[in-house]
């Protein structure tokens, strides 16, 4: 059983969270916000960090701290995940909350995209699409290495605001002191009451089927892997990536995302560069490769779900990575660089895991107590498609802060915040869905680039 003691957190936290003071509304701060302070944020990744600064900063509430399970050392790694790709509504939302200084940091840490390079395979000429979102919205497409974007983000909250090594056995919470707790199982305390839990636990969130059941603790669903399993569905793939400190082979067109996909969709291969001489690559792998299939492909692609399903999202080994390398090179030359790519990487850096979404977004992005909202994938995990993501978890942070700002209470901010997001949340999950599904097909899909792009911190709605 978990235990939970005060020790590890930052000297200046208090085991309760602080009355409102009615002077603070006089100072500027909205009532909401004022009722948010001791608001204790669930994840350290993106969705969790990009929230906290943004209450912080925005909203102006007080004493936020989030809840991340990794140790401090692996919290520290910039060279950990793979790379998120940031486009201008992402980009945007991160300027509204962590200013132009940060929006100019990440930006000059990554690669600010200049179109797409699509590989017909066969020695053919790759198909250059160029990106238009400078040109329409005035900020770019960008690919950024992960870890370096969460450092950013982390460097937006006070010292001492993150906990690490801590977030592992919850599994629910409980009302307590006017406000809610994290708990074990067996309703162990995992934290400090606080007036607001931010789940942002990521695509198998223990919260989603929480808030979306009206209970507290996934022993009510018959125990965390049945009440996450029930929350997620299959895609259908195994996806393995990673960042090497290596660039693209001479003659590939630079700023430019490459794609590559075998005949029936079996085979995705994906690369990029990332930022100061770091690459992006991608494989994706369909547990149903088809007929036409290379057979080492077709021998491979069930025991990569096997080993992807029992881990989650684990590391690859040495065995796993020569693997992808035959993979790529039993296409013939046409993956030769990529094939370079993962023999340069260091087989611990290799993340596998299975393709999957949300099986649905809301009626409800908070619970009906008013003590728990789901932001980023927690609220909204989707197909990777559009690689909209991250770009979600940071419009989330944008607006749910801005919700804080500007409502007379808390349970209002809520109510406003899930409204505004669940409609574009799903129908970017249904036109992510579909673009996959239809890609892997070879059938072309309505872009709609311009809609996610032109997203702004005001609006509420699709035109």
């Amino acid at each position: 059983e978990c235990s939970y003691s005060l020790g590890i957190y930052r000297f200046d936290k208090l085991a309760t969270f602080k009355a409102m003071d009615a002077n603070d509304v006089d100072r500027g701060r909205s009532r909401a916000a004022c009722e948010a302070d001791g608001v204790v944020v669930v994840g350290g990744g993106l969705a969790g960090l990009a929230t906290a600064a943004a209450l912080t900063r925005v909203a102006g509430v007080q004493r936020v701290t989030v809840l991340e399970r990794s140790s401090a050392a692996a919290f520290g790694d910039e060279e950990a995940g793979a790379a998120a790709q940031l486009g201008p509504n992402g980009l945007s939302a991160l300027r509204f909350f962590g200013g132009e200084q940060t929006l100019a940091a990440v930006r000059s840490a990554g690669t600010e995209l200049a179109g797409m390079a699509i590989h017909p395979g066969g020695g053919a000429a790759a198909m250059l699409i160029p990106d238009c979102a400078q040109a329409d919205t005035g900020l770019p497409q960008l690919l950024v290495r992960w870890g370096v974007l969460r450092s950013a983000l982390a460097d937006l909250l006070p010292e001492g605001a993150i906990v690490t090594g801590v977030g592992s056995c919850i599994a629910g919470y409980q009302l307590a002191g006017g406000g809610a707790v994290p708990v074990s199982t067996s309703g162990v305390p995992q934290g400090e009451i606080s007036p607001l839990l931010v789940a942002a636990d990521g695509l198998r969130s223990i919260f989603r089927p929480i808030v979306l059941s009206g209970v507290q603790n996934v022993q009510e669903l018959g125990g965390a892997e049945a009440a996450v399993i029930g929350s997620v569905k299959d895609g259908g793939r195994t996806n393995i990536k990673a960042v090497v400190r290596q660039s693209l082979p001479h003659g590939f067109a630079a700023n430019h995302t490459h794609a590559y996909f075998t005949p029936g969709g079996g085979l995705a291969v994906f690369a990029g560069s990332a930022g100061d001489g770091w690459t992006y690559w991608a494989v994706s792998i369909a547990d149903e490769v088809g007929d036409m299939a290379a057979p080492l492909l077709a021998a491979t692609s069930s025991s990569l779900r096997q080993a992807a399903q029992a881990g989650g999202l684990s590391c690859c080994d040495m065995v796993l990575r020569q693997t992808l390398t035959n993979i790529c090179l039993s296409e013939g030359k046409d993956l030769q660089f990529v094939a370079d790519l993962i023999g340069a990487t260091d087989p611990s850096r290799i993340l596998l895991q299975r393709s999957e979404e949300a099986v649905a977004v809301g009626p409800a992005l908070s619970s009906g107590d008013g003590r728990v909202v789901l932001v980023g994938d927690a609220a909204h995990g989707m197909s990777p498609s559009y690689g909209q993501a991250a770009n979600f978890a940071m419009e989330d942070a944008a607006v749910l802060a801005r919700c804080l700002r500007d409502a007379d209470s808390l349970s209002e901010a809520l109510q406003v915040y899930g409204e505004e997001r669940v409609a574009r949340c799903r129908e970017m999950a249904a036109r992510s869905a579909e673009r996959a599904a239809k890609a892997m097909r070879g059938e072309m899909t309505e872009d709609v680039s311009k809609w996610i792009f032109e997203w702004d911190i005001g609006q509420k709605s699709r035109e």
